[in-house]
């Protein structure tokens, strides 16, 4: 049902879904399956305009078959390097309206559609169109911001297809929304909550680096500076042939690569590994670079291959401050900044950070082959081009490798230890609140089953079920994750009715080796290691998140930097009736949700548009959470 996979083209389409309306009534369907095929149908009536605009895409990407994708990678890459933020006030049509990952999906979408249509050889990588360095006026620009904007088309069909969305017509204007608001709510503030505390992690390290007596850690820009004063930058040249450009001539000793394969952390890498520890429910104290993501690589192997492309990146951006012309600065950069070269060259200058072994793990799991299903350079920074790689360095550098590296190979299951550190961090929690509890407990509960925790205190049963998935960076990651949560949902329904049954809960509290009476207060709740779908509720159980969960029965204090802490327990130490408070969406839950304020992100396709319905933080947006080694959590 998605025109997407049909070129945009939508008669035959339309001729469906308007007879499935005709037959359905007739057939006792339930009516939320009439009114999913009703929203396809109201986003089908925008594809006419999406096909114009893929058909005109197309045409640009063929004329500049060339050079296109070579120039918008160093377009993509300059994002990279500036730190590029959107802004959705603007319009569609303007660069501005987009963000690096907007525009680096976008890219990957031209990169697949290259493919698939017109054909890709190693030497569509190695030119590129001196014209694009008038970035804000040029075809180029507009070739991308219709590949973001059919992007957006193509994730409004997954939200209907896959996730509780609908979508309305209002004259020529599509709206996509949630079926249940509470649902795009707790979506928009798990992604509110993560980015604050990505904030909070980063204002951490600067105020380090502000004070002289702990500053330890410089950044890769202000190394390179210093490089570049003792002579550095004579080895990044201007070569002539055959058209001017950068080249940075290495030398191959091991005491030119110290300062890469050393375990001394630069300042941004102290924000990732806080933040991988912090993913991964580990204590911040302990040594985060051993963290296993692929069979033989550690989080410090990507870290170290990651910090070599932040140190070309630096160097050249360095080098281009030296350019005192505008337009031949911009000129270099563009022909500079995208490197190309034959695999073996990059895999000798790796071998200098890395074992063979593992050079060959690394570019095995990041480099977007010929033949790759999936296309999204994020997660495959890599690309190969016949028997040579094109890498831009920026790009690569200030990708979450290590992240996407588990998701990209599905490794995460396996890599999970056998005791969850998420679930093992909820139950020493609960244990330091009073609480009984027993994990990963096996009993017959209408079948042999295991219960991620059982916990009790003050005549309350709680029945949690855990799900330990990374925080979901696209629509498909969404759906993935939401699907763990309706997993959950099953779960604990099981769960649920069975011990609305006395002689149940008695067979399970001997069991257990509790010496407990029956009870008619049964809680569920599912817990969740991103911080999507927090404050939602499926079914019968409220989704709530670990770190949370958390400082609820530790904590009871959220911290705003300088302004004065919130207390959200009702008395001085934790009571039961704070966590049912918690549960049943009151306390910080209703605090959080309640300042929430609805907004439209709008997207113009040709004479239509696509409005999506979401929403932003309030006067005071609370995220609350993982301490981040210090504070209960942020404000926005």
């Amino acid at each position: 049902m998605r025109p997407s996979r049909y070129q945009f083209q939508s008669k035959a389409l339309g001729k469906v879904l308007s007879a499935m309306l005709a037959i359905l009534p007739q057939l006792q369907v339930e009516p939320e399956r009439i009114e999913y095929v009703v929203s396809v149908q109201c986003l089908l009536s925008m594809a006419p305009q999406a096909e114009r605009v893929y058909k005109s895409l197309i045409a640009r990407l063929r004329t500049h078959q060339k050079n296109v994708l070579k120039s918008l990678l160093a377009v993509v890459n300059n994002l990279f390097v500036r730190n590029w933020q959107p802004n959705h006030e603007d319009d569609s049509d303007l660069l501005t309206h987009w963000g690096a990952e907007d525009l680096t999906l976008a890219f990957s979408y031209i990169v697949s559609l290259m493919r698939e249509q017109i054909g890709i050889r190693p030497k569509s990588w190695q030119h590129v169109d001196d014209a694009i360095v008038a970035m804000l006026e040029n075809v180029f620009t507009s070739v991308i911001i219709d590949a973001a904007k059919l992007n957006e088309f193509r994730e409004a069909e997954s939200f209907l297809d896959c996730l509780p969305y609908k979508a309305i017509t209002n004259e020529a204007t599509v709206e996509i929304s949630s079926i249940d608001e509470s649902f795009e709510q707790s979506v928009r503030l798990g992604y509110i909550q993560a980015d604050r505390q990505v904030a909070i992690r980063t204002l951490g390290v600067v105020h380090q680096m502000q004070d002289p007596e702990t500053k330890t850690l410089p950044t890769m820009e202000e190394f390179i500076a210093g490089a570049f004063r003792a002579g550095m930058g004579e080895l990044i040249t201007i070569v002539e042939n055959p058209v001017e450009r950068l080249a940075f001539k290495m030398p191959m000793e091991p005491m030119f690569f110290e300062p890469i394969t050393t375990d001394q952390c630069f300042a941004e890498e102290a924000v990732v590994l806080l933040g991988t520890a912090i993913e991964n429910f580990r204590d911040p104290e302990e040594n985060i670079r051993d963290i296993r993501i692929a069979p033989t690589l550690t989080v410090g192997d990507i870290l170290k291959v990651q910090r070599f492309f932040s140190f070309i990146s630096a160097a050249y951006d360095e080098r281009l401050k030296e350019i005192d012309d505008v337009m031949r600065q911009r000129l270099l950069r563009l022909r500079s900044v995208v490197l190309v070269m034959p695999r073996r060259n990059w895999v000798e200058l790796l071998e200098k950070i890395l074992p063979t072994a593992k050079v060959e793990e690394v570019l095995q799991l990041i480099t977007l082959q010929e033949n790759q299903d999936y296309i999204d350079v994020q997660y495959r920074p890599i690309i190969q081009a016949g028997d040579h790689l094109v890498i831009a360095p920026a790009l690569l550098a200030k990708s979450n490798l290590p992240r996407n590296i588990v998701v990209s190979n599905r490794l995460r299951n396996a890599l999970v230890e056998a005791k969850d550190p998420m679930q093992e961090a909820v139950v020493r929690a609960l244990t330091k609140a009073s609480f009984l509890v027993r994990s990963s407990f096996d009993f017959n509960i209408d079948g042999k089953r295991e219960t991620d925790i059982f916990c009790w205190r003050d005549g309350h049963l709680f029945v949690f079920e855990c799900k330990n998935s990374y925080h979901p960076c696209s629509a498909h990651e969404l759906r993935t994750s939401f699907g763990s949560i309706e997993d959950a949902e099953e779960q604990l329904d099981i769960r649920l009715k069975w011990l609305k049954d006395a002689e149940n809960q008695s067979r399970l509290f001997a069991a257990l080796g509790w010496g407990v009476q029956p009870t008619t207060l049964v809680h569920t709740a599912i817990v969740t290691a991103n911080r999507l779908f927090n404050g939602y509720r499926k079914g019968n159980h409220p989704v709530r998140q670990a770190f949370e969960l958390m400082n609820v029965l530790n904590g009871g204090v959220i911290r705003r930097g300088d302004e004065e802490p919130i207390r959200f327990w009702e008395g001085e130490a934790f009571a039961i009736n704070d966590l049912l408070a918690y549960l049943d969406g009151k306390s910080i839950v209703q605090m959080q949700l309640g300042s929430l304020r609805p907004y439209s992100k709008t997207v113009r396709l040709g004479e239509a548009k696509l409005e999506f319905r979401r929403y932003m933080s309030g006067p005071a947006v609370m995220g609350v959470g993982p301490n981040d080694g210090q504070t209960a959590g942020g404000y926005q």
